[in-house]
């Protein structure tokens, strides 16, 4: 027992020993940013920790050590020029790591000797900021419940967005991306905010938009229609077998009863004719744009030329 005792002491005295010593030792020293220009976009990834080489007693290195020292240096980016990177049309800023010595050693120890410091420079390159407008696109997906649709235009409030970010980013950029949203038995008209997709370095004012579109109950409908000669010369009469086809769609609960014949244009081209075919497929010119699913019966005609 005396032994050990004897051997804790020579220990603990050998180590005091040590500690009253010189060393050199590696050290890291964390950095954080803040008050970068806001006209300008930072086009460079910067140090995120300095590494360091300090040369300081045993004692000085076990203190700093057991403190977990964690402490970020902070960097006033705009200070470190008095603002002059916000107003200057200077791109690049090269800083000498040394320079902070001062703060860096008030951080760690008064009793350390900073010996080197990696980087050596602290450099920020920048690009010049730009803004435009652009429009927006929106991502959704929409399952509608059976015998609904969607029964006018999707829209977005905003339907554009100014962009900010590098010049030569948003050049390339044509339109903003909504995220994706996805509507699911779908039976009632859709208003909902979302957010605009991020993209790296490009800022989006405003930030997020509403999207909207109708949805209402669709029924099939039937009307009958004539059907017109396109190209036909003045001098002839061509006849139509039949002369009238039936048209049928789908359409809103709302607009069922404003649909008339008059609202469809079906036309048979003379040139056809002149091609010597049987038969005439119908085209439809114009139609109303809120109806689905239009089908022609016959799609074909017969016809029979009169001078």
């Amino acid at each position: 027992m005396a032994y050990l005792i004897c051997v804790v002491i020579a220990t603990f005295f050998w180590f005091l020993n040590a500690l009253s010593k010189n060393y050199t030792v590696d050290m890291v020293v964390p950095v954080s940013y803040h008050n970068l220009p806001d006209n300008k976009t930072l086009s460079n990834k910067l140090p995120d920790q300095f590494y360091l080489k300090v040369k300081a007693h045993g004692f000085t290195i076990l203190r700093h050590r057991l403190s977990l020292f964690a402490m970020p240096m902070e960097f006033n980016v705009n200070d470190l020029t008095n603002n002059q990177m916000t107003d200057s049309p200077k791109t690049n800023y090269a800083f000498p790591a040394r320079q902070f010595l001062t703060e860096i050693t008030y951080l760690l120890s008064n009793d350390m000797e900073i010996l080197s410091m990696s980087p050596d420079t602290l450099t920020f390159k920048f690009d010049q900021m730009g803004q435009k407008r652009i429009k927006v696109k929106p991502r959704l997906i929409v399952n509608l419940k059976k015998q609904y649709q969607i029964s006018g235009e999707i829209q977005s409030t905003p339907d554009s967005v100014t962009v900010y970010g590098p010049q030569q980013s948003i050049d390339t950029l044509q339109y903003a991306r909504t995220e994706a949203l996805q509507f699911n038995d779908t039976d009632q008209p859709v208003k909902k905010k979302v957010r605009l997709e991020k993209i790296k370095n490009i800022y989006f004012e405003p930030k997020q938009i509403e999207l909207s579109f109708p949805v209402e109950e669709y029924t099939e409908a039937q009307q009958s229609v004539q059907v017109q000669v396109n190209n036909r010369p003045a001098n002839l009469n061509v006849k139509l077998f039949p002369p009238k086809v039936k048209v049928s769609f789908q359409v809103g609960l709302s607009r069922f009863s404003e649909i008339k014949p008059e609202d469809f244009i079906l036309t048979v081209s003379y040139n056809d004719i002149i091609e010597g075919k049987l038969r005439l497929k119908i085209a439809v010119e114009s139609m109303p744009s809120y109806i689905y699913d239009l089908k022609i019966t016959p799609e074909e005609l017969e016809y029979l030329i009169e001078n």
